[in-house]
């Protein structure tokens, strides 16, 4: 197993992606696949989401599915890329580090199924199923505005669903 520690006082990164400038009106379809462990931070970043997705992809269809941990994510993303075939996957978990590894394992493991559903499937799929140390790091990531996972999740996500239709447009 991959060792990982914790820096304790590491400056968290403020930078956030731009806000996608979009030529035309191409509606996306966009899933969000959402854990309902820690409830309270999570239903933060699907706020978020849904609010910036109103500013910068007015009329986007939106379907949001809630599983019961991040474990769940993986599997739920899979059924949905079959079925849906949406643009985008945004998938929005949050584990807060306890006393044992498995917050870590969780991670790794939904991290690593993410992004080989999203290869499998040639489809993006936004990550932010956070690991993080303790509920202030939380809060300031879930239900802050100044920093906020989900406004940064909708903004990869515009970004990188227009890219790859730009990709696939014939020359």
């Amino acid at each position: 197993m991959i060792g990982f520690r914790f820096t304790r006082h590491s400056p968290m990164s403020t930078a956030q992606p731009l806000r996608p400038r979009i030529v035309g009106k191409t509606k996306l379809n966009l899933s969000l696949v959402a854990s309902q462990y820690n409830l309270p931070y999570v239903q933060g970043l699907v706020a978020a989401v849904e609010e910036e997705m109103s500013t910068i992809s007015a009329g986007a269809r939106m379907n949001i599915v809630w599983v019961p941990g991040a474990f769940e994510i993986p599997l739920l993303t899979k059924l949905i890329l079959s079925q849906e075939k949406p643009d985008v996957v945004i998938a929005l978990g949050v584990l807060i580090q306890g006393e044992t590894a498995h917050a870590l394992l969780v991670a790794q493991s939904v991290t690593t199924a993410l992004q080989n559903l999203a290869v499998e499937f040639s489809t993006p799929i936004i990550n932010e199923v956070l690991l993080l140390e303790n509920e202030e790091q939380a809060r300031v990531r879930c239900l802050g505005d100044e920093i906020n996972r989900g406004t940064e999740a909708a903004r990869a996500a515009v970004a990188v669903a227009h890219a790859v239709r730009e990709t696939l447009k014939p020359r």
